[in-house]
């Protein structure tokens, strides 16, 4: 097998899958990325946090050796947690793809350094639109969410890519489509709380959806609804009605339970530093840390919608 076979083998012994392309396409990403916004499918505040501030279509002239692009997709569910306030257990969700960033790309790094690294390939860092390059390679199908779906692992995935000197054997390069059954179904039309996802076209209205205003520090809109919070960080309301993700399971149990004390201490936005070792690093193991600051907002809303 050549490396990038056994990269994909050694993928699907725990469960995940991966894909190929070569890099020549990352202008073609940029291309698709700026054509949105000049159909003003985009905000231009959306263009600004994605295409000039996070992504970067700069890696073949950074990287002269970059040939490939190498994506993969890890299954990850949804994640339960419980708090405590006032003696009273209070179960909340992570969605997909937040709590495990860590150990999923520790775990790639692992397989490409024996793989890449010591048979001389090099692996390179690389910011790209995943979702736009899961689909465009095959590895995944867009959903009417603008979530895209990965065989066996629905919409509960992360998603992981990264930039190598190996060659491509055998390109794939797909237009980019949507769910048969999307066609026909309007579950998460009907459930989305801000009327952000539309019939006709994959494409949401990214300045409605909820989960692009509860990752940020800056305040809540007026027009946002309190109830209409459900998760921790970003929203799972389009995902758990979704059938494509009726198999691939609900949640994990429990994983972290946080005491009356502690809760209390992230409620009264304690500073991160401040909070107990034990704590942090709790936190910390969930991949929370990057969004603690908005856990005490976020939280509020949660407990206040329950206990109204």
């Amino acid at each position: 097998m050549n490396i990038f076979e056994q990269f994909s083998t050694e993928l699907r012994s725990i469960g995940a899958l991966s894909s190929m392309v070569s890099a020549s396409h990352i202008p073609e990403l940029k291309s698709e990325i700026d054509s949105l916004f000049k159909q003003s499918l985009m905000s231009k505040t959306l263009y600004d946090d994605c295409v000039l501030n996070y992504f970067d279509f700069s890696s073949g002239s950074q990287y002269p050796s970059l040939r490939s692009l190498i994506i993969a997709a890890t299954p990850s569910p949804p994640v339960n947690i419980k708090f405590t306030i006032r003696g009273t257990s209070f179960p909340v969700q992570i969605p997909p793809h937040y709590s495990d960033r860590k150990a999923v790309n520790a775990n790639i790094r692992n397989i490409t350094t024996q793989l890449f690294d010591k048979n001389g390939f090099q692996t390179i860092p690389v910011v790209l639109p995943k979702k736009l390059l899961a689909v465009h390679c095959g590895l995944a199908t867009f959903g009417k969410n603008n979530l895209c779906y990965v065989p066996g692992m629905g919409s509960y995935h992360r998603l992981t890519v990264f930039g190598s000197d190996l060659p491509v054997a055998e390109e794939n390069w797909l237009e980019l489509k949507m769910l048969e059954r999307c066609k026909r179904c309007k579950a998460c039309i009907k459930c989305c709380p801000t009327g952000a996802i539309g019939n006709d076209r994959f494409v949401i209205k990214a300045d409605r959806c909820l989960t692009n205003f509860n990752e940020r520090l800056d305040p809540l809109p007026g027009w946002i609804d309190n109830r209409w919070h459900n998760s921790l960080i970003g929203c799972m309301k389009c995902q758990s009605v979704c059938p494509e993700n009726k198999k691939s399971g609900t949640g994990s149990e429990c994983s972290e339970e946080f005491s009356d004390t502690e809760t209390e201490l992230i409620l009264q936005g304690t500073a991160f530093q401040q909070l107990p070792t034990d704590l942090q690093t709790r936190i910390k193991n969930l991949c929370m840390d990057k969004y603690y600051r908005q856990l005490q907002r976020n939280l509020a809303l949660l407990i206040k919608m329950s206990f109204n």
